[in-house]
């Protein structure tokens, strides 16, 4: 844990020593911790926005250009659609995290509200968003006579990211929100002392 804000009370009642946390100290940490992981999901939530905006428009102008067939507008359409669904997620993420407390332990219910949320976006982007993504491309590559580089890209892509979202959610995000954790145990012990 990287909160060592600890100060040592020496108790003349009982004649041991006891320990005191500097809260305000704590409360930094807590706002720090909590303005990296609500700047990770706005950089993802913005990424997924523009990412899908300017696919779905890339490819809509270059199906039309081409006069590519009907089933050629599904993929962007796809794009489209996570555009608008990326919007919505973000939406209610922000209106989630504004029903804490306003309180160092609501702040910290916060933090760790959202490591769970990036956790489990990670965790489910490649079923929910990649292989609705994969199918369509398939399809359309199928029925455009490329079955090879098809099925080539999803044995490769589809892995990728499983397995890549997994190492990313164990690398960064659940470290991220065990330190979380870790601070309002330190909490929690401190008001249960404090209030005793």
């Amino acid at each position: 844990m990287e909160f060592d804000e600890m100060k040592l009370i020496w108790d003349s009642q009982n004649n041991e020593p006891l320990f005191a946390i500097d809260r305000e100290a704590l409360h930094r940490q807590i706002q720090h911790k909590e303005k990296s992981v609500s700047h990770t999901l706005d950089i993802i939530d913005v990424v997924m926005i523009a990412i899908n905006l300017l696919v779905g428009i890339v490819l809509i102008v270059d199906t039309w250009v081409e006069g590519g067939a009907l089933y050629e507008y599904v993929l962007p359409a796809l794009y489209l659609a996570f555009f608008v669904y990326a919007i919505y997620r973000r939406f209610s993420r922000k209106q989630g995290a504004e029903e804490f407390d306003t309180t160092i332990l609501g702040e910290l219910n916060r933090s760790i509200w959202q490591a769970d949320y990036l956790i489990k976006q990670s965790g489910s982007m490649p079923f929910w968003y990649l292989l609705p993504l994969m199918v369509v491309l398939n399809v359309t590559m199928f029925l455009n006579g490329k079955l090879w580089a098809a099925l080539l890209l999803t044995v490769v892509v589809l892995p990728l990211a499983y397995f890549g979202g997994r190492w990313e959610v164990r690398k960064f995000y659940l470290p991220k929100k065990r330190e979380l954790e870790s601070l309002r145990e330190t909490l929690l012990q401190a008001e249960e002392q404090s209030g005793t």
